[in-house]
């Protein structure tokens, strides 16, 4: 049974089954009990792109706005890397998350992509560190309805911004 898998939105596709199919049950029950975030299947979501709105990769020559409404979930959170799926340092810098992501009051977020997140004050910037680089969407415990409802998972735009470095 696939669940989540085969998903196209916009930009954002997923290529991973979330299933259970061939999972260890003790494994998932061991996991469970520890509670490492993320870890347990089906009840995390990945979308990933490497395209912006305008269909072009996403370069690090460029800065982006990343934009949309959150998920309905217990945690979300956007993480690059390069093309290669290796991670950009400095890491912890290349992520944002529902902790952290202020919401407008019309229910947005707003995440600036860019090399120079200190040209952003006040804002909430991912470091792409001027590498061309993948965005991974992970949702953590989602709304159920996205399962039998593909169409309904709120996904980000990715507009291309002014680069400030």
């Amino acid at each position: 049974m696939n669940l989540i898998g085969g998903i196209k939105r916009n930009q954002w596709v997923t290529h991973f089954d979330l299933s259970m199919e061939n999972q260890n049950p003790w494994l998932r029950n061991y996991i469970a009990f520890i509670g490492l975030l993320g870890s347990i299947r089906p009840e995390v979501i990945y979308l990933e792109t490497m395209k912006d709105d305008e269909n072009e990769r996403l370069s690090g020559d460029n800065d982006y706005i990343l934009s949309g409404f959150p998920p309905n979930s217990r945690y979300w959170s956007f993480v690059i890397y390069d093309f290669e799926n290796r991670r950009i340092e400095p890491f912890e810098e290349t992520v944002a998350n529902s902790y952290r992501t202020p919401i407008q009051k019309t229910g947005l977020y707003e995440i600036i992509l860019t090399d120079h997140p200190e040209n952003y004050p006040g804002k909430i910037a991912i470091n792409h560190g001027g590498a061309n680089f993948s965005i991974i969407m992970r949702i953590y415990g989602p709304n159920l309805k996205y399962y039998t409802d593909k169409e309904s998972i709120p996904v980000g735009r990715i507009k291309k911004g002014n680069h400030n470095g």
